[in-house]
């Protein structure tokens, strides 16, 4: 079974900045939170991580992780559903000051941390927003979403987990997806880096994709992909299937259902 947390990354700092309530569209009017997510190391955060969240997507999280992980979770008070209030300034606070510690608790336990309800917490707004753009083609409207979402997994699980690969993948193959987009050649070397040592079996799946993207980009970079085709025939002799046709989104989306069943 693939795990989604190697070992742990310490020292990340939860902060909620801001609430504001939203009456847009045709949602009941309801708080957002802005919630910024920072490591505390030798050098400060340079780049937090900064998402909206409804108390609603809180108490998702809550609720699932005492479900799969009751031991874990006894300790921890969630703030109560009000029938009336709910824009009130003090009832904000002390919910935010309740969603700050249930953050934290999770990072003190690494079942919590590997679970696929904070995966889902973490991503899940950004990456559905994101599918939409991408199937409308405004891949530069999915970029900024995407890139946010890879800088703040990044700050939860380790450089090669599959849920950080994964969100890298879908990053570099929406950049593909914009012409001269300038962002590629970092995505893509930083891919092929985190690449190295990669045994997953699932993760594998996506890395033939990711050398057929890699040789379209030093290719229009002028760089030599002779070692990149080299990579590619070895593991063609091997009989990894390789399939021209597909793209690199293409296999995220289809490596991403086999592992998390999304």
């Amino acid at each position: 079974m693939t795990q989604i947390l190697g070992n742990e990354k310490q020292g990340l700092v939860f902060e909620i900045l801001s609430a504001r309530i939203c009456d847009e569209g045709e949602e009941r009017k309801h708080v957002v939170y802005t919630l910024q997510v920072r490591h505390i190391s030798g050098n400060d955060d340079l780049s937090p991580s900064v998402v909206e969240r409804r108390y609603t997507h809180f108490l998702n999280l809550y609720s699932a992780l005492k479900k799969e992980h009751p031991n874990l979770m006894t300790n921890v008070t969630f703030p109560k559903k009000v029938i009336i209030g709910n824009f009130d300034n003090e009832l904000i606070s002390t919910r935010s000051t309740g969603f700050e510690s249930l953050l934290r608790h999770i990072c003190t336990e690494s079942k919590l941390r590997a679970s696929k309800a904070l995966v889902e917490f973490l991503q899940g707004v950004e990456v559905e927003k994101a599918r939409t753009f991408l199937e409308k083609r405004d891949f530069s409207s999915a970029l900024p979403l995407l890139e946010n979402n890879f800088k703040l997994l990044n700050k939860f699980y380790t450089d090669r987990s599959p849920v950080v690969l994964i969100a890298l993948c879908r990053l570099l193959g929406c950049c593909m997806s914009i012409p001269e987009c300038s962002q590629c050649q970092k995505w893509a070397d930083l891919a092929l880096h985190r690449y190295e040592g990669v045994s997953d079996s699932d993760l594998l799946e996506l890395y033939v994709p990711l050398l057929n993207a890699c040789i379209t980009i030093w290719w229009q970079n002028g760089r030599n992909k002779d070692l990149l085709e080299q990579r590619l025939q070895d593991l063609k002799r091997q009989g990894v299937k390789i399939n021209p046709q597909s793209t690199l989104l293409d296999e995220v989306k289809a490596v991403e259902g086999k592992i998390f069943g999304l």
